[in-house]
Order: C-alpha cells, then sequence, then structure tokens
C-alpha cells in the first residue's frame, strides 16, 4: 500500500511515511529540549537532526525499523506534518505547533537572576560569562539567551539585558542625529567607560542601519 505523493522521488510506502513523521517529530522535540529558547529551526537542519540520531543509534531509533527515504522524500513528509498541523512553517523554518520556547524552572531562575545581576551593573555590567559559570548556566544556553534576544551582545564580555538596552538606545536617540554622536558625547551621557561608549555606538548604528535598509 503506498501514501500520498509528497516529493517527486516518488510515492512514499505508508509504513515508511508514519515512521518519518515519528522521526521527525522526535528530531523536533529533542531540538527543543537541548535548545529551549529557539523556537524553530530550518527544514534541513530538522532532517539533520533525524539522520544523527539514526547514525547514533538513540533509542528512539531501535527496533522501529529502517528509515529508507531520500532527504528529498523527507521534506515531503515535513510538508505534510505542517499541512495537518503538528508543525508549523514561517518560510524554510518550522516549528512545534503551539510549542513556546521554556526553559525549566530552576533554570529559568538561575537565567532571571542572571539578568537581574547585569541590569543592576547599569552601562557598565560585569561580564555574562563570569556570572553564567557561578549560576551554573551553560555556555550554550548563554549563546541562546542572546540569539533570542533576552540579552544584547555589544561588544566581547559587554551584554545587556534587552530592557536595558532599549533604555541606553533611547537615552542615545534623544542626543540627536546619528552624525553627531560620538564616543566622548555617549560616555559622558551614560556616564561609562570609553570602552563601553565604543561598543555602545557600534552596536547602536548596526541596529539603526539595519533598520532603514
Amino acid at each position: 500500500m503506498t501514501g500520498p505523493r509528497v516529493e517527486s522521488d516518488g510515492p512514499i510506502d505508508l509504513a515508511q511515511l508514519r515512521l518519518a513523521e515519528r522521526r521527525l517529530l522526535a528530531a523536533m522535540r529533542r531540538f527543543h529540549r537541548r535548545e529551549p529558547l529557539r523556537a524553530d529551526l530550518r527544514v534541513d537542519r530538522l532532517i539533520a537532526e533525524l539522520r544523527a540520531a539514526e547514525r547514533s543509534g538513540s533509542p528512539g531509533h531501535r527496533g522501529g525499523g529502517r528509515l529508507s527515504l531520500s532527504d528529498g522524500q523527507l521534506r515531503g513528509v515535513v510538508d505534510q506534518l505542517v499541512a495537518t498541523g503538528a508543525l508549523s512553517r514561517s518560510g524554510h523554518r518550522v516549528r512545534s505547533a503551539g510549542e513556546r520556547p521554556a526553559l525549566e524552572p530552576l533554570m529559568r531562575e538561575r537565567v532571571d537572576e542572571l539578568l537581574r545581576t547585569l541590569d543592576q551593573g547599569g552601562v557598565t555590567p560585569p561580564p555574562a560569562e563570569q556570572l553564567a559559570t557561578g549560576l551554573g548556566i551553560p555556555a550554550a544556553l548563554l549563546g541562546q539567551l542572546r540569539a533570542s534576544g533576552e540579552l544584547v551582545a555589544v561588544a566581547p564580555g559587554i551584554d545587556y539585558p534587552r530592557r536595558m538596552w532599549v533604555e541606553i538606545s533611547e537615552r542615545i536617540d534623544r542626543l540627536g542625529a546619528d552624525d553627531g554622536l560620538s564616543v566622548r558625547r555617549i560616555r559622558d551621557e551614560l556616564q561609562s567607560t570609553r570602552r563601553h561608549a565604543e561598543a555602545i555606538l557600534r552596536r547602536h548604528r548596526e541596529e539603526r542601519a539595519g533598520a532603514s535598509g
């Protein structure tokens, strides 16, 4: 018995279709457990997640039979999962339907403490890496905080919580046109070090250039 033709590679056996669906969804769950703050991922990376689990012989792949579909056919299965509502898509990226990025309660407490400490540091916060190590926050999660926007990295060793960065940006905007800004003006306005003022001005100009482009 064959299922729907979901790729030009040819029709997919129904058993293979169901196996591919289960393993793609399992790969998505593993991704969310490993990177809880990333809401979605590219389709090709989802397929790579599935292939990596097959090669490693993860428990979810033992005893379930061999998946013999090509990457093209797997992309077709992803399309079908989107059509049935199991996944949602935005361009080349997919996510579990209804999935909201979240941390486990203990790690969320640690992250909140990290953000509070950085916030208390004002425009010259302590290094986020140092704080994260002391709080037991993995380096990978620190990267996810930056990617998700909870942390804004303006230079190596200088990170601001999103709320603090918005406040700093608004203060700089009130100084006037971007071409009239200088490191010295920002340093004096924010009462910061020169290094922090340089990083803030550079990031501010990058964001304004991106917004106008």
